[in-house]
């Protein structure tokens, strides 16, 4: 009984100590993947479900996908098709019946896109999508179109109408 009693306190700072030391190192790693994403060529018919975009005439479509290990994704995608549908199929899409506001409509922004968002994105995530976040915003319609749990911006060149599409998923 005497080395029952001698063995428990041993027992419990062992146990102290093996639960302490592993949770530094998993934040320790999620911050460091979360700062290198997996970066991935996608096709817009994986991530828009085929009864929206069976209508649409798309040309020239380029895509890839940003991943972090945290779960949050978002999809770039540069392609040709009509403005007009286009902004009508992603008004149309489902939405998630969740506490957040979703739009029925895809919203002209009155001011030109801005690139200071690309100030709290990794430079993996610029790097893999230049062809959004290496543009003059001045040459371009820019859209947004919260469908939870994706928020879609659309930017439209004003004369070739070229689409630059960014899915960014919030959950």
């Amino acid at each position: 009984m005497k080395s029952f009693t001698c063995l428990l306190p041993s027992l419990f700072i062992l146990s102290a100590m093996a639960c302490s030391s592993p949770a530094t190192k998993v934040n320790a790693l999620s911050s460091e993947e979360e700062n290198t994403p997996v970066i991935a060529p996608i096709s817009l018919y994986d991530t828009i479900p085929g009864k929206y975009i069976s209508n649409l005439v798309l040309t020239e479509i380029n895509g890839t996908k940003v991943s972090y290990t945290s779960g949050r994704s978002t999809c770039y995608f540069s392609y040709k098709a009509n403005p007009a549908e286009v902004l009508r199929m992603v008004a149309s899409l489902p939405f998630k019946p969740d506490h957040t506001l979703s739009d029925t409509l895809s919203r002209k922004m009155n001011f030109p896109f801005s690139l200071s968002g690309k100030k709290i994105l990794p430079e993996a995530e610029i790097l893999a999508a230049p062809f959004f976040w290496e543009i003059n915003p001045l040459e371009f319609d820019y859209y947004e179109c919260l469908k939870s749990p994706v928020r879609h911006t659309l930017l439209i060149h004003k004369t070739s109408g070229t689409i630059l599409h960014r899915m960014e998923y919030t959950s």
